[in-house]
């Protein structure tokens, strides 16, 4: 059975808002992995000054890493697959739907629309958030290296 476009624009809206739940969420994890990773550089240089810590400590470190990435995966594999329904759905609607037919649910549109636009801007952010975390840990990864060659 075909959608309707008013039950297309209110798929696309509800997984929209999904994204942008799903974002949110994940720039709150980011937000808790950066003082995370503070700790750790904290902890790797008070290592380095007062010698090796000890092995079943990085142990640990490492398996909460490693569950960690794992977890990360997941939330990308369903972010990628809710991207994927929503734009699908985009393409249904453009394809199946007269200009004349979607004009009859204008306000539809403007939501699809706005919440368009709050997606690219999170996009956006989080990507230039990504970008500054990234130089900063690669200065803090190059100061360690220059410490230890002291």
């Amino acid at each position: 059975m075909a959608l309707t476009a008013i039950e297309n624009l209110t798929d696309i809206i509800e997984v929209s808002k999904l994204l942008l739940k799903h974002l949110d969420t994940a720039d709150i994890q980011v937000q808790s992995d950066n003082e995370t990773d503070s700790e750790i550089v904290s902890e790797a240089e008070s290592e380095i000054d007062g010698g090796i810590g000890s092995v079943r400590d990085n142990k640990k470190s490492i398996a909460e890493s490693t569950s960690h990435d794992n977890s990360e995966q997941i939330n990308t594999a369903k972010l990628l697959k809710l991207i994927k329904n929503r734009e699908e759905k985009i393409y249904q609607l453009f394809e199946h739907f007269s200009p004349e037919e979607l004009q009859l649910h204008l306000a539809q549109l403007q939501t699809m629309a706005a919440l368009d636009s709050q997606l690219i801007e999170k996009v956006n952010r989080t990507q230039q958030s990504a970008k500054s975390e990234i130089l900063t840990l690669k200065k803090n990864k190059k100061a360690i290296n220059l410490y230890q060659k002291l």
